[in-house]
């Protein structure tokens, strides 16, 4: 067997057994998050579907819960989300307050994203899951979810080591909020599949193995003609 061979065998069983690094979402400081903003400048909406863009003209769809229903508003301009409007009460600005919001864009994943919580209410904490480009689920929050406070409230998420986000959640429990403000996040670029370690080193393997079988025959070949 030649040493060609074996060697690519050795770098075979070396790549087989190496493991690329592990890929993620992780929870970063929100201020390091410089994405587009999301915006709904087509006009007031009121629905259990709302969809807002970033400044580039990416859709960005948005479903969720308030305290009473499954209908989320957003006003225009920078992307406030604000539950359905409240017909309790005598003020017609008031609304009903979130218990959850998702979102995800009609297309493709996103690298980053940014939110602000704000209006908190009865003691309010806040759990985040998030979905990447794999399908792989990613919980944030443990066993007792983030405090809030009774301001701003910022979050920031970055996909990392190849990763990137198809869709995130954020459900509020106890209590709930007024409005998710602030929204930014940038979209992914799609590029080509990188291959895994493990078949780099079977291509290797084979053209190895092509390599010894051709240098076999044309010996053979050379063999029979000085015959």
């Amino acid at each position: 067997m030649s040493k060609l061979f074996l060697s690519l065998v050795a770098l075979t069983a070396t790549l087989v057994v190496a493991t690329p690094a592990a890929a993620t979402i992780t929870l970063v400081d929100a201020s390091s998050i410089q994405g587009a903003n999301v915006l709904f400048n087509n006009g007031p909406q009121t629905a259990a579907l709302i969809v807002g863009h970033t400044q580039s003209g990416t859709l960005v769809n948005f479903t969720g819960s308030t305290t009473v229903s499954n209908i989320i508003s957003a006003s225009g301009g920078q992307a406030t989300v604000d539950g359905d409007l409240n017909m309790i009460t005598q003020n017609p600005n008031d609304t009903n307050p979130l218990r959850s919001l998702n979102f995800s864009l009609s297309a493709g994943t996103f690298n980053n994203l940014e939110f602000n919580l704000f209006g908190v209410n009865d003691g309010g904490r806040a759990f985040f899951t998030a979905i990447d480009n794999n399908g792989d689920v990613f919980n944030f929050g443990g066993a007792n979810g983030f405090a809030l406070g009774n301001g701003s409230n910022f979050f920031g998420f970055l996909g990392i080591d190849g990763q990137s986000i198809s869709s995130f959640s954020i459900s509020i429990t106890p209590g709930s909020i007024q409005n998710v403000q602030q929204i930014r996040l940038d979209e992914a670029v799609a590029i080509g599949a990188v291959p895994e370690p493990g078949t780099w080193a079977m291509m290797l393997l084979g053209f190895g193995a092509m390599g010894v079988s051709l240098r076999r025959r044309r010996r053979s070949q050379t063999l029979l003609q000085a015959a």
